[in-house]
């Protein structure tokens, strides 16, 4: 079938084709029976009347008899020719009429599809918020319409979330440049420089640049994380003793104590996203907590899933961010984050990780005097 052609076009060539063929067929068959009758009316007419019958009479009488019975013959075979002709032209008839009704019933049929494809090609990026409405009793075009609703919904939140992120990176990214520039402008501005000045200026330079470098990291790291192979078999309890070995000095700055308690999972992942995931989520647990303070970890199977706890003595979070804090640079307290030399982006993607292994990251309580965050996985082994 031609593509260029319309699909009422194609419904409607089909349909004539399946009509011709049904109409030969029948007409086959129907022709076929009556001609075998006449021929059957001709062979008995034959034997009815044979020639020996006629010997014994008079020769004008066997004449008129042989005229006659060539006559009814010749009739017979005009008719069977009569009969496939009409055949042929009921059937270019018939197949005619019937093309020419189904053309404009699918047409009628196809209405709600032609308005629902002039609907689309009306959305853009401005307007995914708009859904299509199309009248239909045509379950099949209801149940379309609705898929592409949803379609445009989960576009429309991607863009929002997309349009969010982009403007959050391009206000993180500014913040240090901008110190910078200023700071540059002021020490340009002065006249005499002393040693401390340009101690000072090349410590905030390397200062933001370190922030710059950070956050450009992360954001490449959060890019790339579909790429990256999980096929790794993961032993949680191994990988948490790593991460604490790693943290104990930084831990040890804090002044706070930490404590893997006894417990162990096993799945199927990227054990270089997962130790990302976990050692981000004890690291703030750390940074975030009191002086002689302390991180506890848990680690459990349940189901098909493995499940990390970690408990802090920390500062706590509100109820209201519980969600909030895995959005990308969303952060609490926003000038003690930037002091401790957060990015404002750990948590993202602590929650990106947790999603590409089939899990969730959520906050299960939280006080002044400490929060529990649980991070699950998928792929059990």
């Amino acid at each position: 079938m031609n593509k260029k052609l319309s699909l009422q076009w194609q419904l409607t060539l089909i349909t004539a084709f399946l009509v011709i063929f049904c109409c030969i067929i029948l007409s086959y068959s129907i022709s076929t029976s009556a001609v075998l009758h006449m021929e059957n009316i001709e062979d008995s007419f034959i034997t009815i009347f044979p020639k020996e019958m006629l010997s014994g009479t008079e020769i004008e009488n066997k004449e008129g008899f042989f005229t006659l019975t060539d006559d009814f013959l010749s009739q017979i075979s005009d008719t069977k020719m009569v009969f496939w002709q009409k055949s042929i032209f009921i059937t270019i008839i018939v197949t005619c009429i019937s093309s020419i009704f189904v053309y404009f019933i699918v047409g009628y049929f196809l209405q709600p599809l032609s308005i629902l494809s002039q609907q689309v090609k009306e959305v853009h990026s401005k307007n995914l918020q708009k859904k299509i409405e199309v009248k239909s009793t045509s379950q099949e075009i209801r149940d379309l319409t609705d898929t592409f609703n949803g379609m445009l919904e989960g576009l429309n939140d991607a863009f929002v979330v997309q349009r969010q992120f982009a403007a959050n990176a391009a206000h993180e990214l500014r913040t240090p440049l901008a110190i910078t520039r200023s700071k540059l402008d002021v020490f340009h501005k002065k006249q005499v420089h002393s040693r401390e000045d340009y101690e000072k200026i090349l410590s905030m330079v390397q200062l933001q640049s370190s922030r710059l470098s950070k956050i450009v990291d992360v954001l490449l790291e959060m890019t790339d994380l579909q790429s990256i192979e999980r096929s790794d078999s993961i032993s949680l309890d191994e990988l948490v003793e790593e991460i604490i070995c790693d943290l104990t000095d930084f831990a040890h700055e804090k002044n706070v104590i930490l404590h893997q308690y006894p417990g162990n999972a096993r799945f199927t992942g990227s054990s270089l996203l997962v130790y990302r995931a976990i050692y981000n989520l004890v690291e703030n647990a750390v940074k975030y907590n009191v002086s002689g303070g302390s991180v506890s970890i848990y680690i459990r199977q349940e189901a098909s899933f493995a499940i990390v706890i970690i408990e802090d003595t920390g500062f706590g979070i509100p109820k209201s961010d519980y969600e909030k804090i895995f959005e990308p640079f969303y952060r609490i307290d926003k000038s003690r984050s930037r002091a401790m030399g957060g990015t404002g982006l750990g948590l993202a993607l602590v929650r990106e990780i947790a999603q590409q292994h089939g899990g969730t990251v959520q906050v299960l309580n939280s006080s002044p005097h400490g929060s529990k965050i649980q991070i699950t996985f998928g792929g059990l082994s």
